[in-house]
């Protein structure tokens, strides 16, 4: 009996690959809406779900992964699985896993009473790395140099709280370097309206963040991050320099595909997390600590397609060097298939 694969579809996602993917080599699909009320009736006679939710769409993170779990219960094999996406924008949550499976994870601090924390800003060493759990491309993060800065977002964090969604000109220096022709610059002027708009409605739908402070150990002297993204047994790898004058990394765009520059630790230790959490692809960041070992800072189920496709290659767990640029769209898809041949 034939294969049939269901497809939540949304432009700009991993979908648009995965439907052409199919259509290409004559895979049996459907196109299904996963916030639809029967969804899972709709899923009763097929053998796959693909769905790319990301952490922007509100409704995906009220009910995307109860949604996921429940579909796994009827025996659906799904991308992604709830092992690769519970933790996903959630750097609370991924402190809690990544500390119980002993990965190296940068040293970081999560506190839920004020005072608890005030005594533990009066007592640690600055600076420290302020983040809110969820905010991809380094939203909301920030360098705090001073006990008086962390006080003072502690009372906040602790009183009307954050919003998550920064605002669309937030940032704006970076998106701006980021543009490379003319051509860009008239889509992101023509696209400006609508997502101003879109972040707008989204900014009034999610709670504001409070009742929590998070910090992370400052790691210095890091000129650059470490990204290796795993799926299956392939790992790509690049750095990603840091923006100008700031410590940060994440959606810089700065990208240089040098393998010579790759870590090996950095793939070994991925390879090695990844196992442990039983996720089928995930996306590390690494830094390197003040003895020159890689620390993760964040993992993601999602990534930039793009980046990862133009890596020249990718290594096996064994380490051996596959060359050739791969679609990580391709590369989840074929391993869902052999996962329900299995």
């Amino acid at each position: 009996m034939a294969t049939q694969l269901a497809i939540h579809n949304r432009l700009g996602s991993f979908s648009d690959r995965w439907i052409k993917y199919c259509s290409e080599h004559k895979i049996d699909y459907k196109i299904v809406n996963c916030y639809d009320s029967n969804i899972i009736r709709q899923l009763e006679n097929v053998d796959g779900l693909l769905w790319h939710w990301a952490h922007f769409d509100y409704n995906a993170q009220i009910v995307a992964r109860q949604i996921i779990a429940s579909i796994e219960n009827m025996g659906i094999k799904i991308f992604p699985n709830i092992f690769t996406c519970w933790h996903y924008d959630d750097k609370v949550g991924q402190k809690y896993l990544l500390e119980s499976i002993g990965a190296p994870l940068v040293p970081s601090y999560v506190f839920f009473d004020k005072e608890e924390a005030m005594e533990w800003i009066d007592v640690t060493e600055f600076p420290k790395v302020f983040k809110l759990r969820s905010g991809a491309g380094s939203q909301n993060v920030r360098l705090i140099k001073t006990k008086k800065e962390a006080k003072k977002l502690c009372r906040k964090s602790f009183g009307k709280g954050f919003n998550p969604i920064s605002d669309y000109f937030n940032d704006a220096k970076t998106k701006i370097r980021k543009i490379k022709d003319v051509g860009q610059l008239l889509n992101k002027l023509k696209r400006m309206p609508k997502t101003v708009l879109n972040a707008s409605r989204q900014s009034h739908l999610f709670p504001k963040q409070s009742g929590y402070i998070y910090f992370q150990d400052f790691m210095p002297d890091n000129k650059f991050d470490t990204r290796i993204t795993i799926i299956g047994d392939r790992a790509f790898g690049f750095i990603r320099k840091t923006r100008p004058n700031d410590f940060r990394a994440s959606g810089s765009g700065d990208i240089i595909y040098d393998l010579d520059r790759i870590d090996r630790r950095c793939i070994e230790k991925a390879f090695s997390t990844v196992k442990k959490m039983k996720t089928q692809s995930l996306a590390f960041d690494f830094v390197f600590d003040k003895d020159n070992d890689p620390k993760i800072v964040e993992i993601s189920y999602c990534y930039q397609n793009r980046a990862v496709h133009d890596c020249p290659g990718y290594w096996d767990h064994k380490l051996n060097w596959h060359e050739g640029h791969i679609w990580p769209e391709d590369a989840i898809l074929e391993d869902l298939l052999k996962e329900i041949s299995l």
